[in-house]
């Protein structure tokens, strides 16, 4: 049986940069998120898992194009994980700093991130050709 993951996180855009993470077993950066839990909701989740990850606090503006992979980037097991994302507004920025196995928290110019300048998730790539991640947060 193929695993199945549903997992949630917000897309966080403030002066053209992106609000990214990186944990202990990815070498790429990340949007803040993570996996739904039975009984939450999707949004419930995303916030969630953002203030477990980075201590931030968000509202949630919009959804965003979901994406559907079938391997793990970075193990390459094969599973089916549904990234789901909402446009966000930051409220504590003051306040972020790396919790759980979150090693760095950055924010990270979105056109060097189109230029290939920084190891990034697929569904960042995915969210920036869409037009869901851009220079201007609209």
């Amino acid at each position: 049986m193929v695993k199945f993951i549903v997992a949630s996180g917000p897309v966080i855009i403030e002066d053209g940069k992106l609000l990214v993470d990186k944990d202990n077993k990815d070498d790429f950066y990340k949007i803040p998120g993570g996996t739904v839990e039975v009984g939450d909701s999707l949004v419930d989740s995303c916030k969630r898992e953002f203030k477990e990850e980075v201590n931030g606090e968000v509202e949630i503006i919009r959804p965003l194009n979901p994406m559907v992979i079938y391997k793990n980037p970075q193990t390459d097991e094969e599973m089916t994980i549904v990234l789901i994302h909402y446009l966000g507004k930051l409220l504590n920025k003051e306040d972020l700093k790396p919790l759980e196995s979150i090693r760095e928290i950055l924010w990270l110019d979105i056109n060097e991130i189109k230029e290939g300048k920084h190891n990034v998730a697929p569904n960042i790539k995915f969210l920036i050709e869409k037009g869901d991640i851009k220079t201007k947060n609209c």
